[in-house]
């Protein structure tokens, strides 16, 4: 069964209250001449699409400070299973194995994480997961609050493979990636991806080849 994670793109919070920085002419040009050779296996340019011609991920001197997932244990939530701990703990292992610059290490608690994964009993619009991210002007994201709900919005409870899914999906948002066009992908809006695809990992890939910012 496929799991609205997420219908609309992840919601930010751009501290500077203006709009992200513009790469440099050169930049720019260097970063879509790339996107243009390697791209097209890849779910970047319906990123950009999406977000109005702006990347953002996790800046490049995080390859030498892990970041600090805190999975929060709540058991006022209706539904929550302690299962889901270790579905989001696998999650982390996965995109962890894409080789990235940066590295996700779970915490056991909220002080000093830069993402926290809480939980709700439902979420509004259709949706069963939420990626909040923070970034700075330039573009690097610096906080993200992951919200999972333990229930569908017809009201069934969640399994634990579908919450694999929605981890998988809410992480993907949380390190920088936008939505995949192709159903097959753990970024799919409606997903049901238990594993990730060549393309998640070739986007997440080419976004961190990339510097942040607007290529506007």
């Amino acid at each position: 069964m496929a799991t609205r994670a997420g219908a609309d793109a992840p919601s930010g919070t751009d501290l500077s209250g203006i709009s992200t920085d513009r790469l440099d002419s050169a930049a720019r040009t260097k970063a879509l001449h790339r996107i243009n050779l390697e791209g097209g296996s890849t779910y970047l340019p319906a990123m950009l699409a999406e977000n109005d011609s702006v990347l953002h991920r996790w800046a490049d001197d995080r390859a030498r400070r892990p970041l600090r997932v805190a999975i929060l244990r709540d058991d006022t939530v209706r539904g929550f299973r302690e299962t889901f701990i270790a579905n989001v703990a696998w999650a982390i292992g996965r995109w962890n194995g894409v080789g990235l610059p940066v590295w996700l290490e779970q915490s056991p608690d909220s002080t000093g994480a830069e993402i926290v994964v809480t939980w709700v009993e439902r979420l509004d619009s259709n949706r069963t997961g939420r990626s909040d991210l923070t970034w700075q002007r330039r573009g690097p994201i610096i906080k993200v609050r992951v919200t999972l709900a333990t229930h569908l919005p017809d009201g069934r409870p969640v399994q634990p493979t579908q919450m694999v899914a929605l981890a998988l999906h809410e992480l993907g948002h949380a390190i920088g990636l936008g939505h995949s066009p192709v159903r097959s992908d753990a970024l799919f809006p409606e997903t049901s991806a238990t594993e990730l695809t060549s393309r998640d990992r070739g986007t997440a890939a080419l976004l961190y080849s990339l510097p942040p910012g607007s290529l506007k």
